[in-house]
Parts: structure tokens; sequence; C-alpha cells
């Protein structure tokens, strides 16, 4: 796996061994990146439910500021670890062990806000409505960021979720990637 733009194109991206951890595949994270594209200069990335950390390191990549990633998996966060100091990102990357709904009230108590969230639960544990509920009820997203998910086909969902309104859905496959931005 590698990073496919910016300032860090063609490093490679270490993964764990096994079918644990399952990496956004390159054509979607490229397609992911085009067309939010005009949101990551500058921008504080959350990454949940991390896995390798590869959508954050593509982040950092193309511009973002900082990026957060939460991984309650040990031998995930090992290899997500290892790649921020492969990378030499320890200055704009933070890993950290935790399950993401308790993570995302930490964020809360420390007045957190990010501009880009990404998530990608594991599809069989259906989490991805309740993640985001939990994210608007504990205000992570700044005004103007987005949230994007990745889900699978099966798992539906709706055009608005606590704060959060759905501007666009694509399917890859046999996944889907869902954006939300805040319904103001």
């Amino acid at each position: 796996m590698r990073i496919t733009s910016g300032y860090l194109k063609n490093r490679v991206i270490l993964s764990r061994i096994g079918k644990e951890t399952r990496p956004t595949l390159e054509r979607v994270k490229e397609a992911i990146y085009s067309i939010i594209s005009d949101k990551i200069i500058d921008a504080k990335f959350l990454d949940l439910y991390s896995g390798t950390g590869n959508m954050s390191f593509e982040a950092i990549s193309r511009g973002a500021s900082r990026a957060i990633m939460i991984e309650k998996d040990k031998e995930a966060l090992r290899v997500i670890i290892e790649n921020v100091n492969n990378l030499k990102l320890e200055d704009v990357c933070r890993a950290y062990k935790n399950d993401v709904l308790r993570a995302i009230e930490i964020l809360e108590n420390k007045n957190e806000k990010f501009d880009v969230i990404f998530m990608d639960p594991p599809y069989k544990d259906n989490i991805t409505h309740k993640t985001l509920k939990k994210i608007s009820d504990h205000n992570l997203l700044d005004d103007n960021g987005i949230i994007i998910c990745e889900h699978g086909k099966y798992e539906k969902l709706e055009n608005n979720i606590g704060d959060f309104v759905k501007y666009d859905e694509r399917e890859y496959n046999k996944k889907i990637v869902t954006f939300y931005k805040k319904n103001i």
C-alpha cells in the first residue's frame, strides 16, 4: 500500500498480516480525495477505526495540518505508530488506542473540532449510524466540515442523522462511501 499523492507520494504504508484490517482500496481512496480536495489543505483530520492510518497519511501528504487516529486493536495501533515513525510524521500525527465511541467523548472534553472526519468501521458491526449520531451529540465537526463514511452496501444511511445531512453517496462494488455535512 502506498501514498498516492502529495509530498509523501509513493511512500509505503505498512499493513498488518491477515484480514483483521481492511485498508481503503487505492482507487476508492483516490476517488474520495478527488471529491474532497478543496477541504484538505490545513485541515484537522480525524480518522476513526483507523486500521493502518492510510487515510490520515494521505491527508497529511495532501496538505492537512494534523491528523488524529483512533484504533482499539492493539496490533493495528502498533502498525499505525510504526507508519507514523517511518514517515517521520510524529509532530503532525497522533494515534490513540481507544474505543471510538469513548474517544469521541474524550475529544469533546478536550474541545477538539475537525474539518474532515473519516470513518471506516468494521462492516459486520453496522455502527456507522451510531458513530455519526455520537459525533453529532458531541459536536466534533467544524461548522464547514465534512464526514466521510466508508461502509458496506447493506448498511443504509439516512439522509439526516443528528445535525448532519447527506450530500453525496458513491458505490464501489461491495462498499459505499457516504458524505455528510452539518445541516446549517
